[in-house]
């Protein structure tokens, strides 16, 4: 890295990024998650892989991150790399899930989810949603497109869209298609099937912590009801997966 990209970096990094996040926090306004999507190519739903590799689907607060690591270690070659090291992708719109293509993903109650997205967002000031959940759950809820329906975009790889009876029905089929989808709740477990499936030795789970509990909060009956109200579709194809997976789909 030559001496101009490195001051262009650090510019970047230490001074536009906190200009869009003033501005962002008076106009409500994610200006500074679109230039961090652009840096590390978050959420595209235009790549290619090859056949014989597998695809992990990270939403977001899903134990992702863990997962990730495991099966950078375990398959390695086998597991399809992004561009830049990004990690947050839905489905691609060029290679469907099916016989050709492979892909692995685990999903959350999307209440749960949700909940400790805002959580995040709330403890930390590095977060792009940061002063946006500071407002309060509702103000998250209305301005930030990740916290409503996003299995659904990302399984359908329709992202940032409003997502509807269309919508569903295609990420329902895609979720049908998948390698394998894990349990958040039964995370142990389904990491062992997992690692039977992929024919490789669990030593141990693996979990990375990304921000402490210390100061999280405790979730109440208007949370759920909140969250509820924007997360009908999520709602729904959590759980039509549980019906497949308690008919031994996955």
């Amino acid at each position: 890295m030559n001496l101009f990209s490195k001051i262009k970096k650090k510019f970047d990094r230490k001074i536009f990024s906190k200009i869009l996040k003033k501005i962002d926090r008076l106009s409500l306004t994610d200006l500074d998650e679109r230039r961090r999507n652009n840096i590390f190519n978050f959420h595209r739903n235009d790549y290619k892989f090859d056949q014989n590799k597998f695809v992990f689907i990270h939403t977001p607060k899903i134990a992702g991150s863990s997962v990730q690591i495991l099966l950078q270690d375990k398959i390695k070659d086998k597991l399809f790399k992004w561009e830049r090291k990004s990690k947050h992708h839905p489905v691609s719109l060029l290679c469907p899930p099916g016989p050709k293509y492979k892909y692995i993903t685990f999903l959350r109650n999307p209440i749960d989810r949700v909940f400790s997205y805002y959580n995040t967002s709330i403890m930390s000031n590095r977060t792009t949603r940061h002063s946006i959940a500071k407002r309060g759950l509702s103000e998250l809820l209305i301005n930030c497109w990740e916290v409503r329906n996003m299995y659904c975009q990302y399984l359908s790889g329709y992202v940032r869209e409003e997502v509807n009876s269309e919508i569903y029905d295609i990420a329902k089929k895609n979720l049908e298609n998948f390698f394998f989808v894990g349990e958040f709740e039964n995370f142990e477990e389904d990491l062992k099937k997992l690692s039977k499936k992929l024919n490789f030795n669990l030593d141990k789970t693996p979990h990375i912590v990304v921000y402490s509990k210390t100061h999280h909060l405790i979730k109440n009956q208007d949370h759920v009801s909140l969250i509820s109200s924007y997360n009908n579709y999520d709602l729904k194809i959590y759980k039509y997966f549980l019906e497949l997976k308690k008919n031994n789909k996955f």
